[in-house]
């Protein structure tokens, strides 16, 4: 059993909690807040016995092997590298960190404290995802020319993203939308490519003009052999679900449409004959072009559920992690690339210098 604490108790601590209820070997022992209630009202709701405020008095407890960061975004490098050098292992939510400096500190730390770093890039774990994953391993695609994916969230003044009252928390604590909602699509560039992008160059909007951030970002991201991945960012959209994610991959010989909206994920593929990949189905009637599309509605699972149980097998094992930190640091700074390019309109090679 491995004996689990989360730090920070806001909405994303749901997901968590709501997953490692359903995972044998994770065993949640404590929560921790600055804000004794909320602390206090996540204890009470999945029945657990302990709560705090300070993060000192979870790491003195000698019964934890794991620190959940769930606090946002500005702290995760705070509380990780602490969790670390007191001999916990991390699972961090992504943006791993708010800026490179931090990513590489927390790395510096996981070598140190020879603990693992697990960084929450849930996308990955995606049963979409996972499918469209072993279609490009098969080959069926040839090589991949264009991968795009796109992310749209209600309107930025919904109460899950920001409070009205105070527009810049959002900004000075999440990294807006082009961090935080972004590095979904960066990292799922660089795991599906293969490679190391070279140049990021991205255009952003704000709606309401007033606020700090960037509410949507399209993003360009190129890589060798001319490769290229776009990154399309909307948090302004009203009248849709409130998430949706689309993948579109173009291959040299053939391509996958894949879409998600929390109730239903759904794969399209055209790709030659790619039957045996979907367990034997027999394909759809052949559209005029010849290629035999192939529709797959899946199961819509938690991805958190997916990410997690992975995880604490990883920990419980000592297995190689399916996301190593310094995958989710590249990840990290496409983003990084991508707003500074938006703010100077121009575009940015990569690596940057940190």
């Amino acid at each position: 059993m491995i004996n689990i604490a989360i730090i920070g108790c806001g909405v994303i601590s749901i997901a968590h909690l709501n997953a490692y209820e359903l995972i044998p070997d994770a065993n949640v022992v404590a929560v921790c807040d600055v804000i004794e209630g909320l602390a206090a009202q996540r204890a009470r709701e999945y029945g657990i016995t302990a709560y705090y405020t300070s993060i000192e008095d979870v790491l003195r407890r000698e019964d934890i092997d794991v620190i959940d960061v769930c606090v946002p975004t500005k702290f995760h490098a705070e509380v990780s590298i602490k969790s670390l050098l007191e001999g916990k292992h991390v699972i961090c939510e992504k943006p791993m960190a708010s800026n490179l400096k931090q990513a590489d500190e927390m790395i510096e730390a996981a070598k140190k404290s020879n603990r693992f770093l697990l960084i929450g890039q849930s996308n990955r774990f995606l049963p979409m995802v996972t499918l469209i994953k072993r279609i490009i391993a098969s080959g069926k695609l040839g090589d991949l020319l264009l991968i795009r994916m796109a992310q749209r969230f209600d309107n930025p003044y919904s109460k899950w993203v920001m409070n009205p009252k105070h527009p810049k928390y959002y900004w000075e604590y999440g990294g807006g939308p082009l961090i935080d909602s972004g590095v979904h699509g960066a990292d799922l560039l660089n795991w599906m490519f293969k490679e190391d992008p070279k140049v990021v160059t991205a255009i952003g909007t704000t709606y309401p003009p007033a606020l700090p951030f960037f509410t949507s970002a399209n993003v360009v991201v190129e890589y060798p052999k001319g490769k290229c991945g776009i990154i399309q960012v909307n948090r302004e959209t009203q009248g849709y679900p409130q998430y949706e994610r689309f993948i579109e991959i173009l291959g040299e010989k053939g391509s996958i449409w894949g879409y998600d909206n929390f109730y239903r994920q759904t794969i399209l593929a055209h790709a030659g004959t790619l039957s045996e990949i979907y367990c034997g189905e027999t394909p759809l009637d052949p559209i005029p072009t010849g290629h035999k599309p192939l529709v797959e509605y899946l199961p819509v699972v938690s991805e958190f559920y997916l990410e997690l149980k992975t995880f604490i097998e990883v920990i419980k094992n000592n297995e190689e992690p399916p996301v190593k930190p310094e995958e989710a640091r590249k990840a990290l700074e496409i983003c990084v690339a991508a707003e500074i390019s938006a703010r100077n309109r121009k575009s940015v090679e990569l690596p940057l210098e940190v």
